[in-house]
Formats: structure tokens, C-alpha cells, sequence
């Protein structure tokens, strides 16, 4: 009896597990999605919350009458390299983000089933209200373009439903049109901040956060610090703490690895320079890495290898080097490979290759933009030829 009470206890802390670390990648899960994981969600949701309350500071909503659950992440630091984007398109720039801001508000208005028409003439309304945002002027393609990109996120993100039409054929000529279900409980929930937007004032005050002025809550401070660090970003490197947190840090490690490797199923990777929390799964990565999948994930690879063998960690690059080292690869493995002719071998397409590359690598803790080029940091060492590989990726999500 005994035996098999131990095994049942063993499958709920990894179902539990498990769901925590979905969570992390997919922060909004809805039950039509993903019905498997959303039943274990609602299993364990008392657990879950607890959890990451205390740990990370972070909110957990479930509905299960509504079909979906929120994670509330706030970010331990601002980062500009994650971009929102619906499958298979770039990432946001800022006209998309203020449209799919403004479409919230249309939304807002709406009610339960509204056609995109209709979304689009409250988005224009909207959007001449307020002087610091350009009109949203439909009878632009790139306008309607990325009004479109805004409604397949908000779809995607399970806000909308698609019941009928076609939102393509809108983007490309004006003349179509969609009918859209709304999730109102959903759209309720998609916006996380500390201070809700109506009272915040200004984005810079959106992340403030009302902790205790005493000890007590300076320690909760460090704890949130430090735990979103390794359940959001692929590294914690210790240069980023202020001494205060790092002294946290440094007296709580045995809590901090029993939270990520007992409650959470994570392997916790130490070096003198940092920690990592590395999931064997790849559950809790939104963007898995290494991965060849694209041009710029192979390029980007080949980059870190090249940076591991011949540049130390806290060393310089400078940007010409870099797109000189691309230039070279791009020579070595760009016709080989069957790399994407939307990086074609010249001057330019090698300084755009070379950017989106750098850029994927900076999201993942390997280098940091200077003024003059980029710094090189202490992980890409896992990049250097003949260094044991780990199996897994660290956690990179919204």
C-alpha cells in the first residue's frame, strides 16, 4: 500500500510539475487548446498559485467555468528582445503594439461577437483621440497589415474566434471582411501589469510594485528578483544583482534548488558566473535554442560557436567584426545550407543576417549591445567545441 501511495505521490508532483512549467511558456492557456495540460492546471491550481505567488510574485488566474487560466508575469527587468508576434510573422514593431492596444479598447466596446469592420472603424476612432498616437488610416496596405497581425495575435492568444470571412483578404485589398467571437473573460485578463493601465498614468509607472519599506520586504524583493530571472530568462548572471540581491542569492541557495529542481522539475546549472534553470523537456521554453530551424537559428548558432572559440567572456565585438564574421559564414554554409534569399550574400543582406542573429543570441543572455558593437558573456562558453553538452533549454517566454 505504502508502495503505491509513493507512486501516486511521485505522478502528482510531476503533473504538477509539469503544469508549472507549461505556465511558464504559455502564460495564457485555454482549455480548447490545450485541454490535456488545462485539466491538470485546474487540478492543482490551489498549488500552482501558492507557488508562484510566493516564489516570483506573480498571479495566477483559473477559471475553469471560462476555460482558461493566466499566469500574471511581471518581468524582472524590462526586455526589449521579446517581442509579441502571431505564428510565423515577425516580430511586433511599436505601430503594431499601439494598434493591438487600441483594438483592446475597440474590443472593450464591442460585445460578444463583432465583425472586423467594425473593429476597425472604433480602432480609427479611437486612434484620433489620442495626439500622441498616428490615425489608423485603413486605405494604407501596411496599415491594414498590421491591424491584421494584431487580430491573428488576439486569435492565436484565444480572445477572438474566427467564425466566418477571411482577414487576409481585408489585409491585401480592403474588401473583405470577418465575424469574430470574443472571449470578454479572456480580453478581461490579457492585459498583466502591477498597476492597471487606467491608473498608472505613464508606461514607466505600469511595473511599480507596492512591497513592505522593511526587511521583510526587502527579502521578498530579492526572492521575486532572483526567481523570475530563472523561471523567465535562460540565465541569472550574478553581475546583474545589486549586493543586496545577490547576498540573498548567495544565503538561500539550498531553497532556491530545491524550489526549481523539486517543485518545478528544472536542473539547475551552476557557474561561478551564474545560475541557469534548464528544463530536460523543453516545456518551458517559448523558443527553443540551439535549434537550426531557420536561417537566422542556424546563423546564430554558427555565430556563438565562433564567439566561444576565439572571444573570452566580458571581451568586445565590434559591429564591423561581426558582420565580417557573417559575411564568412555566409560564404562557408549560405548556398550549402539553402539559407533564406531573404539574406542574400551582399553587403546588406549579411548586416541584416548579422543583426537578427545577434539579436536572437542577446535574448539568450550570450552577448549584450554597446555603444560600439556587443559584449561577449560568460554563457556562450556552452558553445565552445569539445564542451560536454546538456541536454534542454532554459526557459525564454512572455
Amino acid at each position: 500500500m505504502s508502495e503505491l501511495l509513493s507512486v501516486m505521490e511521485s505522478e502528482r508532483r510531476a503533473e504538477r510539475a509539469n503544469a508549472l512549467r507549461h505556465l511558464l511558456s504559455h502564460p495564457l492557456t485555454v482549455a480548447a487548446q490545450s485541454p490535456e495540460i488545462f485539466s491538470a492546471i485546474v487540478r492543482h491550481r490551489e498549488w500552482l498559485a501558492s507557488w508562484f505567488a510566493d516564489q516570483a510574485g506573480w498571479k495566477l488566474a483559473v477559471e475553469p467555468s471560462a476555460g482558461f487560466a493566466r499566469l500574471h508575469k511581471f518581468p524582472a527587468a524590462p526586455d526589449a528582445t521579446r517581442a509579441a508576434a502571431p505564428a510565423g510573422r515577425p516580430g511586433f514593431d511599436r505601430r503594431r503594439y499601439a494598434l493591438f492596444c487600441l483594438t483592446l479598447a475597440a474590443l472593450d466596446e464591442a460585445g460578444p461577437q463583432t465583425t472586423l469592420a467594425n473593429l476597425a472603424r472604433l480602432v480609427e476612432e479611437l486612434s484620433t483621440e489620442e495626439e500622441a498616437v498616428a490615425t489608423f488610416d485603413s486605405t494604407l496596405g501596411a496599415e491594414r497589415r498590421a491591424f491584421v497581425d494584431a487580430l491573428r495575435l488576439l486569435v492565436e492568444l484565444g480572445v477572438l474566434r474566427l467564425r466566418d470571412g477571411d482577414a487576409d483578404r481585408y489585409a491585401q485589398t480592403k474588401e473583405g471582411d470577418a465575424l469574430f467571437d470574443v472571449h470578454e473573460r479572456v480580453l478581461s485578463h490579457l492585459v498583466s501589469a502591477p498597476v492597471p493601465p487606467a491608473f498608472a498614468g505613464s508606461p514607466s509607472r505600469l511595473l511599480d510594485e507596492a512591497l513592505p519599506e522593511t526587511e521583510e520586504g526587502e527579502r521578498q524583493r530579492h526572492r521575486h528578483q532572483a526567481f523570475r530571472r530563472l523561471l523567465d530568462d535562460p540565465v541569472l548572471y550574478f553581475e546583474d544583482l545589486d549586493p543586496a540581491a545577490f547576498q540573498w542569492v548567495d544565503h538561500s541557495r539550498a531553497f532556491l534548488y530545491r524550489a526549481l529542481e523539486e517543485d518545478a522539475g528544472f536542473t539547475v546549472e551552476r557557474r561561478a558566473e551564474g545560475l541557469a534553470a534548464v528544463d530536460p523537456s523543453g516545456v518551458a521554453s517559448d523558443t527553443p535554442f540551439p535549434d537550426g530551424g531557420s536561417t537566422v537559428k542556424h546563423a546564430a548558432i554558427l555565430l556563438a560557436e565562433q564567439l566561444a572559440r576565439t572571444h573570452q567572456a566580458g571581451g568586445g565585438l565590434s559591429e564591423e567584426e561581426a558582420v565580417a564574421l557573417t559575411r564568412t559564414l555566409h560564404g562557408d554554409f549560405g548556398e550549402l545550407c539553402h539559407w533564406s534569399k531573404q539574406y542574400p550574400g551582399d553587403d546588406e543582406g549579411c548586416r541584416r543576417l548579422c543583426a537578427d542573429a545577434l539579436g536572437l543570441l542577446e535574448g539568450f543572455g550570450l552577448v549584450s549591445p554597446t555603444a560600439g558593437g556587443w559584449r561577449i558573456r560568460p554563457a556562450i562558453a556552452r558553445f565552445r567545441p569539445g564542451a560536454p553538452a546538456r541536454r534542454g533549454h532554459a526557459p525564454r517566454s512572455a
